[in-house]
């Protein structure tokens, strides 16, 4: 539904709201986590022609607005609320940074931190704002078929999502008696195209000689009738700065720090090497910002792969460290490269310019660090176009294989042969089993599961019978660095605490109660998870190691741990340092490349939730996927593994599966699947996706080696023109087998005219005859 037609609806709601019979239940309640809010209501009487609504206005109280949760679960008589009873908005919605969130998903609704029930809406500036249409604080429920006339009883149960408690606001609860209202519709549907189709195969484009010409802080480049300067301005001490000078070598000082760069160029783009030196005999911080002046008015800005909606904006994405403006004939792309410089990369962009930042960077006494960065020039490019040639020259375009799930709902006690049927009936190869559990249900994370051996032997018996059954199958154990409940964990491990600025422990935001670690090579926990390691391998017998939240949870810097020799927080008045700090990726770096290495070298296979945030562990081309809760996470893939897992919303049909599909899709983004725990569909269209090498990725496509993937209409085929048999898959996830798909010739090369609605994909699968 158009943003008019909804804003329409919300108004004619409010004339039939007007017309009902309403109470209200309570006019302010404030709620500290955990509780379960237990409210009696009074349901006037009513017939077969009224509906009973009940509405709620809620927000985590919070000093500024930050972001939401899904903080709360509704129940009328005992009746969980869900999605079909919410009727004064879509699921789905937007911020003005762009992230797509949903209100609903497995039994919680999503609630925003806010300082009053008004900054969404009103606060244009923000980040975190919404349309007012969205109605961000709102609820209104259809409750009709869960009460009847007289006593009833609403609750509210306001979960645990922090490590501290919160407090909910809650206002205007109210019941309405009256003329039916219907839900907003879902947005319809783009026919099949009828016009040219745009030709879609992955190419390289043709080199474009650059002249470039570094003087002192300035690089200067021109490439065909274009030219662009890239600066750096630099930090000196009393809050002063030193600004590009366009005279001189390539070698300056600012304050206490010399830089020497070299510059050189590599086919397509343009590489930086600076090295700072710490003249002094004292720790210095040192910031610094390589900015674009604009060369025109852009047509779009995008920091760290989302494009932006402000006129001056920031961001922080370590597995995508970049900014790129588009210009009318140019555009222009700044990376980060090395590990260091990737960790602490801010995107920024103002009115003026647009550019890469480092503001945490720590030098010790006389010591010097390198940090490398790249220039994109991309004449007649877009986003798409920096994006793959960084893809080509960072080497990530690698196979991913499939198709995979989690383990959900997991039948127990059954023959291998039992358990190969049930994966080969989904169409899936790879399956990966759940996190430890005691005997009291409560997680055994970490070096937990040395103290879980009930657990241990029922994923043992299920891993070997399958791997035994088919060994095609790979059967997965789950591994977690960072969360551990073993036993007296906090004590036993106290060295390799995860640790906030006040000295507390950080815990994992859940229900139970899940203490955070860092595990390193000279701390005793990463000396004590090898038994974790082995407990998956040896003893349960797994063919392959899933690694969750792989580069950190929940904080990318800890306190108390020994320094990783670069990063600091500085004082952004007087550039003094405050602190030393860690950062966990780069801490617990030496130890995840052994661990890889480790399970590799016995021939298993390796995969991991988030993508690599240093250049050292993207070239393990590790299989990584990121989240799906927000679609819009797949930007975050771009440079790296384009995969998002679907766990947007929880897969209950093969439908839901698909909309999954085509919206990864959209954001150049490939599928694996959350979980699969409903009865097998006649055909599963995963059985065709997989394995796919990444080729080229964009809006609407990814084009692999061995398969393209496509939820836009056009003329696809591969480079070599090779023939291909071509799936395309309906809203239903079905298989239509005729009427969308034609194949014609260009010489000896074979494109496949695609012309399918918006609620479609299509997989072409390469041919070898």
């Amino acid at each position: 539904m158009n943003r008019t037609a909804f804003s329409i609806l919300l108004i004619l709601m409010a004339a039939v709201a007007a017309r009902a019979q309403s109470s209200v239940v309570v006019d302010y309640r404030e709620s500290i986590s955990p509780e379960m809010v237990v409210l009696p209501v009074e349901v006037p009487p009513f017939s077969i022609e009224h509906q009973v609504r009940l509405s709620l206005e809620a927000r985590i109280d919070w000093p500024e607005l930050s972001g939401s949760n899904p903080w709360i679960s509704v129940y009328v008589n005992g009746n969980q609320l869900g999605l079909d009873e919410l009727l004064n908005k879509t699921n789905d919605f937007t911020l003005r940074s762009g992230v797509d969130l949903s209100w609903y998903d497995a039994g919680r609704w999503r609630i925003l931190y806010s300082p009053d029930f008004e900054a969404a809406i009103t606060d244009k500036q923000t980040q975190y704002g919404t349309a007012p249409e969205d109605e961000p604080y709102r609820f209104v429920f259809d409750i009709t078929r869960h009460v009847k006339p007289g006593a009833n009883e609403v609750k509210i149960e306001h979960h645990k999502v922090l490590q501290d408690p919160d407090t909910l606001v809650l206002r205007n609860i109210g019941i309405e008696v009256g003329t039916f209202i219907e839900p907003p519709g879902a947005d319809a549907v783009e026919p099949a195209p009828t016009g040219p189709l745009p030709t879609i195969v992955a190419a390289a484009p043709p080199p474009v000689p650059m002249t470039v010409t570094a003087h002192d802080a300035t690089i200067d480049v021109r490439i065909g009738a274009q030219s662009l300067r890239v600066s750096t301005r630099m930090s000196l001490p009393d809050g002063q700065w030193r600004e590009g000078e366009t005279t001189g070598d390539t070698q300056w000082s600012a304050g206490p720090c010399r830089v020497s760069r070299e510059v050189s160029v590599r086919g397509d783009h343009i590489h930086v090497a600076d090295t700072f030196t710490n003249t002094t005999d004292t720790l210095i911080g040192v910031m610094f910002e390589h900015y674009v002046p604009m060369v025109g008015e852009p047509e779009a800005i995008y920091l760290a792969g989302r494009k932006s909606q402000f006129e001056a904006a920031n961001a922080w994405e370590p597995a995508h460290p970049s900014s790129f403006a588009q210009f009318e004939q140019l555009g222009v792309g700044l990376v980060a490269e090395d590990d260091v410089f990737r960790v602490h990369a801010r995107s920024l962009h103002g009115a003026e310019s647009f550019g890469l930042a480092e503001d945490r960077l720590g030098l010790a006494p006389k010591s010097s660090i390198t940090l490398e960065w790249s220039i994109y020039p991309c004449l007649e490019g877009d986003y798409w176009s920096f994006v793959n040639a960084v893809r080509r020259n960072w080497g990530v375009n690698y196979e991913i294989p499939g198709a995979f799930i989690f383990a959900h709902k997991w039948p127990t006690g059954l023959t291998g042969e039992q358990y190969a049927k049930w994966m080969h009936d989904r169409g899936l190869k790879y399956i990966c089993g759940g996190i430890a559990q005691y005997p009291d249900g409560l997680y055994a994370h970490g070096t937990g599961i040395l103290f879980a051996p009930e657990f241990v032997a029922r994923e043992r018996d299920w891993s070997r019978k399958m791997a035994a059954a088919d060994p095609d199958l790979v059967p997965i154990a789950y591994f977690h660095a960072q969360c551990c409940t073993e036993p007296d964990s906090r004590t036993k491990y106290a060295d390799s605490r995860l640790l906030d600025e006040t000295g507390r422990q950080i815990d994992y935001p859940h229900g139970m109660v899940l203490p955070l670690f860092v595990p390193t090579e000279g701390n005793s926990y990463g000396k004590a998870i090898w038994k974790y390691v082995d407990c998956l391998i040896d003893d349960i017998g797994a063919k392959g190691i899933y690694w969750d939240e792989m580069s950190y949870s929940v904080r990318q810097t800890a306190h108390g741990l020994p320094w990783d020799g670069c990063t600091v927080h500085i004082d952004r008045q007087t550039h003094d340092v405050i602190e030393q700090v860690t950062s966990v990726p780069l801490a617990m770096q030496s130890l995840a490349e052994r661990i890889v290495d480790y399970i590799r070298g016995k021939g298993l296979f390796f995969m991991a939730n988030s993508q690599a945030h240093t250049r050292t562990m993207m070239r393990k081309q590790i299989v990584r996927f990121v989240e799906g809760g927000t679609f819009s996470a797949m930007d975050g893939t771009h440079l790296g593994c384009p995969l998002g897992l679907g766990n947007h919303c929880t897969e209950d049909t093969h439908r839901e599966s698909a909309r999954h599909v085509r919206e990864h899709l959209k954001r150049g983004a490939l599928y694996y699947g959350h979980y699969y725990s409903r009865e097998p569909a006649p055909w599963n269209f995963t059985s065709v996706m997989f394995p796919i090498t990444p080729e080229q990725i964009g809006p609407g496509y990814v084009l692999g080696a061995e398969r393209i993937h496509t939820t836009v209409s056009g003329r696809f085929g591969f480079p070599d023109g090779a023939a291909a048999e071509v799936y395309v898959v309906n809203a239903e996830g079905e298989r239509v087998r005729s009427g969308m798909v034609k194949m014609v010739r260009e010489g000896r090369k074979r494109l496949y005219e695609i012309r399918m609605p918006g609620d479609h994909f299509a997989v072409l699968v390469r041919r070898e005859r």
